[in-house]
């Protein structure tokens, strides 16, 4: 019995051996049909999709950016190039754990210069980050001697903007700078990298799509260390285009020269065109410093500076003076207010009524008898306070505004200013009161709330140039190989002609006649000039008890508080080729400061266009 109770057990325990085996065999099938499965998924299903990501991490993209465009003056000169700079890279990804070898790169190479890495968040991790830029010779020996010691830190070559006349096209050319946080978000990133370059001001700015061009492609082959083992295929670069300037390099160093770093600013145009001859705004900067090309001071250095970086050409603003008085008995002649032989009698002063406020002219004793031609040939503020109170605001400012007063130049630059040209509206508006009889007598001698920029003025006065065209002011004068043509903004319609030559003859006669305010400059037989000088007061004189004379040597102790000298001309005449104002920040005298300036660069102009002619 007990024989068959053992052989019953021994049968169950097998039994439940089998069943078990059953399950441990039907579990390795299962693993083994899994196993399979993935191995033919890896090895045939989900083949192309391993061999996509073995190429990416096998092939890579590597922009090809090309030299950035030339810039260039009409002769072939070359104002702006590239020039190549040695530069030491580290990738994002070393950074934290390289904190010796930048140590080391800090004390043993750099010396005084910063290490420029910053805003590290905005790089992805394989990019690299510049440490320092445009190497010294010494700095290069000393990196290629010790570079054992920084093995994440690499040299590599680039090239970067160089202006070889420095700081003398500063402001007209402008600068590049690196990407800033805003810059980082917004621009794609395979047209510039993290480490790129950008126009930041000037032409380098407003052509920053020419003369940049567009990247090109090249698809590397590289081992798992990411060393290039070979070239795949390459998309070539779209070209950039080179831009040239109608800028004249001899007058562009007198107009430098002559400012001797006071501030102020010169421009110059050919009436006839619109194209500009030269622009100085000073003080400057050398742009290489912030292209990285050179070492000097930075940024920061500039911004403690007396506002190098702030162009006054187009963006000073300073009230017109005298200067605006041929425009204002233009329009006395168009409106039959006067005639070219209406006298007043200049006393020194001009009341609206005998016991109101007294606005005094800048000659004690006045004028005397004074028609249109004497008014603008001694510059009577008397005769223009009498002829503007009979204009009225109305008037005045529709006139003002046909010659551009007011409005934009539309000049190829950013940052251009606008001029004020008050009206009563304007004052209103901005002033919170009305307009009075007093603000309009400020305004016929350029004074009161009226502004005009170097720019705006040099295109007002270029209008009496050529009888009325206004043409749109313009540096660059091609495009690679397109020229770029006049453009005519606008021409003013008078009524009578011949107030264009009444006006002009007064204004040749403010350096012709013994007794014209820039007469300093009159050579007998040299180049006949159209001028008119001003005396921008920056503080009113109002002390009634005192003569101008006297109130002004009070003012004049703080310098900033002296009168800005003011020089707006053009010549030769009959057949004027060039204008010119000058602007002298504090320099008092039109005739003795700012005008002498205007006439060598006319000079010089003649002579150029005639060398250029034979």
């Amino acid at each position: 019995m007990k024989f068959v109770q053992d052989l019953k057990r021994d049968e169950r325990e097998i039994k439940s051996l089998k069943e078990r085996s059953r399950i441990i065999f039907l579990f390795i099938s299962i693993m083994f049909c899994i196993g399979l499965f993935k191995i033919l998924q890896l090895s045939i299903l989900d083949n192309t999709e391993y061999l996509d990501d073995s190429d990416k991490n096998r092939i890579i993209e590597m922009p090809i950016h090309p030299a950035r465009g030339l810039i260039k003056l009409q002769d072939g000169l070359v104002v702006a190039e590239n020039i190549v700079s040695k530069d030491l890279f580290i990738k994002t990804e070393f950074l934290d754990s390289a904190e010796k070898e930048l140590d080391y790169l800090r004390t043993n190479i750099a010396n005084d210069r910063k290490l420029t890495y910053s805003d590290v968040k905005n790089y992805k991790k394989d990019e690299k980050v510049l440490l320092l830029g445009n190497l010294s010779s010494a700095e290069l020996a000393k990196f290629e001697l010790s570079k054992e010691f920084m093995p994440h830190i690499s040299l590599e070559i680039s090239l970067r903007r160089y202006l070889p006349q420095k700081n003398l096209f500063s402001h007209v050319i402008g600068h590049l700078g690196r990407l800033s946080s805003e810059e980082k978000t917004y621009l794609p990133r395979f047209e510039y990298p993290l480490t790129s370059f950008l126009g930041k001001v000037g032409l380098e700015k407003v052509y920053e799509k020419e003369l940049k061009g567009f990247p090109g492609l090249s698809l590397m082959e590289v081992d798992v260390y990411g060393k290039k083992i070979r070239e795949l295929e390459r998309n070539l670069p779209l070209t950039p285009k080179d831009i040239t300037l109608s800028l004249n390099l001899k007058l562009q160093n007198i107009a430098r020269t002559e400012l001797a770093n006071r501030k102020g600013a010169i421009i110059a145009l050919d009436p006839n065109t619109g194209f500009i001859k030269a622009m100085v705004s000073s003080p400057d900067y050398n742009p290489n410093t912030l292209n990285g090309s050179e070492i000097g001071s930075s940024f920061e250095d500039y911004l403690r500076e007396d506002s190098p970086f702030f162009n006054r050409a187009i963006s000073g603003s300073y009230p017109p003076a005298s200067t605006i008085k041929p425009f204002v008995g233009l329009l006395g002649l168009e409106e039959g207010v006067i005639t070219e032989d209406t006298k007043i009698e200049d006393k020194g002063f001009f009341q609206l009524k005998e016991d109101g406020r007294r606005y005094r002219g800048w000659k004690e004793d006045g004028h005397g008898q004074v028609n249109l031609n004497k008014a603008i040939v001694e510059s009577s503020d008397v005769y223009f306070y009498e002829l503007s109170s009979q204009l009225t605001i109305d008037r005045i400012s529709k006139f003002l505004s046909a010659f551009g007063f007011g409005k934009f130049t539309e000049i190829d630059l950013y940052s251009e200013a606008q001029s004020i040209l008050p009206t009563r509206n304007w004052k209103l508006g901005n002033i919170g009161e009305p307009w009075f009889v007093g603000d309009t007598i400020n305004i016929g001698i350029g004074q009161g709330y009226i502004t005009s920029t170097p720019m705006q003025l040099l295109s007002s006065i270029s209008a009496i140039a050529t009888k009325g065209k206004i043409f749109k002011p313009k540096i660059v004068s091609k495009i690679g190989s397109e020229p770029l043509m006049p453009e005519l903004l606008h021409e003013i319609k008078i009524k009578d002609q011949q107030h264009w030559n009444i006006i002009e003859k007064s204004m040749i006669k403010v350096i012709q006649s013994w007794n014209g305010t820039a007469h300093n400059l009159y050579t007998e037989g040299g180049v006949v000039i159209a001028g008119k000088t001003g005396t921008a007061q920056i503080k009113s004189l109002t002390d009634q008890d005192l003569t101008v004379r006297e109130e002004y040597q009070e003012v004049r102790d703080n310098i900033e508080d002296r009168d800005h000298a003011l020089f707006a001309s053009y010549g030769p005449i009959p057949n004027p080729n060039i204008a010119v104002v000058v602007i002298v920040e504090n320099g008092e005298s039109g005739s003795a400061v700012a005008a002498p300036i205007a006439k060598k660069m006319i000079e010089a102009y003649q002579k150029i266009t005639f060398i250029d002619e034979q």
